[in-house]
């Protein structure tokens, strides 16, 4: 790639994008039809059906490094190939094997293969585009996300309405075939020398492994800080605004609230995409890190539409540069030896933090109120800010 194209007008950062948002838009999709299935085909209950779901992200969170380690030593197409197939794989499982154990395999396949591929995907737009403009490709590569999670239930809906849960998953597992199909056009990222593989090579890759986790700690816990903040929202939020008075439904309900949230992230990612480029990811990271407390600490408070309402945009607007920004301070301390494994690791702190933000909710929840459990994250928010400032490499500007 020539430094001075702009990356987000070429072909392949599309075919990155459009994989992108076909492998969001298959687990946004497929998640919220679990329970349907569990109740229909399984006989089982809410217990179940969150067992089923959480499997899945519990195989994400391993499956995130091993593709990167797996993708650093035997190039990325081969690993995200293989982890689209196994996704596919894992959704004809859970439409072909009508059995808990069938659920339980399908979950686990899906949420190993999807995790790798997009883990990959990720790292391939950080090793094609020029150092100058990783903010604004990494801005812009989010919204692929977004579209996913926002067209994926929809499209899940309407062919569960239409023809039933397995339908949708016979679905799920064509998009995951398409997305594979994407990847495949992809141009073959810079990758190293290939190394003899023996066991003399085992302490080179353990020193490069050891160097990945240096690099990526520190915007890692950042990222499980700021991600457990939303997962707390995503779980809590209809239940505080409902305590406090709150419809849940409607125009002005507690759920119209999330539609704010997301086009506040959206708007925002587009005003704010060469944010990070401009003045450095540290800088853009500490203002995000300002905008997701003053928003969390709004929720907090909020009893009524509006004033969540002014909550969650702050929160859109920290999320909307966060992203980039903190996984180009990931990639300052990589080397093209152990990319793919130091943001497979960086990728597993952010599926850390949405399960700590649903466990920190519910645990603060059940000995105070949700009031405290939203001061808490936002507490948490000032705290990230004390580490990526204290132990954050500075911006070359500063």
């Amino acid at each position: 790639m020539s430094p001075g194209r702009d990356i987000t007008r070429t072909v392949p950062f599309w075919l990155i994008f459009a994989a992108s948002a076909l492998g969001a838009m298959t687990n946004a999709a497929s998640t919220p039809i679990i329970p349907v299935y569990v109740e229909r085909v399984l006989d089982g209950g809410t217990t179940l059906s969150g067992l089923v779901i959480s499997v899945a992200a519990v195989s994400s969170m391993i499956a995130m490094p091993a593709a990167g380690l797996l993708g650093d030593r035997h190039g990325y197409r081969t690993v995200a190939l293989t982890g689209g197939a196994i996704a596919a794989a894992g959704m004809v499982a859970l439409a072909l094997l009508p059995s808990l154990w069938g659920a339980g395999l399908g979950r686990i396949l899906f949420g190993l293969g999807n995790a790798a591929a997009m883990s990959l995907v990720m790292t391939w737009l950080v090793a094609m585009a020029p150092a100058a403009q990783r903010g604004k490709a990494l801005s812009i590569f989010g919204l692929s996300v977004w579209i996913g999670l926002a067209l994926g239930p929809q499209v899940g809906t309407a062919v569960n309405d239409a023809a039933g849960p397995v339908a949708v998953f016979l679905v799920c597992a064509a998009l995951e075939l398409t997305t594979a199909s994407l990847i495949a056009f992809l141009p073959r990222p810079p990758r190293p020398a290939p190394a003899d593989g023996g066991a003399a090579d085992r302490p080179r890759r353990a020193v490069a492994a050891g160097r990945a986790f240096v690099a990526v700690w520190v915007p890692g816990v950042v990222a499980a800080v700021a991600w457990c903040g939303e997962g707390l929202m995503l779980g809590f939020l209809i239940v505080h605004l409902t305590g406090a008075g709150v419809a849940s439904g409607g125009l002005l309900g507690a759920a119209s609230v999330f539609a704010v949230f997301s086009v506040s992230v959206i708007a925002a990612r587009i005003a704010l995409a060469n944010l990070p480029d401009r003045i450095g990811p540290l800088r853009s990271t500490a203002i995000s890190l300002c905008a997701l407390a003053a928003g969390l600490a709004t929720l907090a408070f909020a009893r009524d539409f509006w004033t969540a309402a002014i909550g969650a945009a702050l929160i859109g607007v920290g999320f909307s540069p966060l992203y980039p920004s903190l996984t180009m301070l990931a990639t300052r301390g990589l080397t093209v030896e152990n990319r793919a494994l130091g943001l497979g690791m960086f990728s597993a702190f952010t599926s850390v933090g949405y399960a700590g933000g649903a466990l920190i909710g519910g645990l603060v929840i059940a000995a105070a109120s949700t009031t405290w459990a939203f001061v808490v994250a936002a507490g948490l928010q000032l705290a990230a800010l004390a580490i990526v400032t204290i132990f954050a490499p500075r911006d070359p500007a500063a």
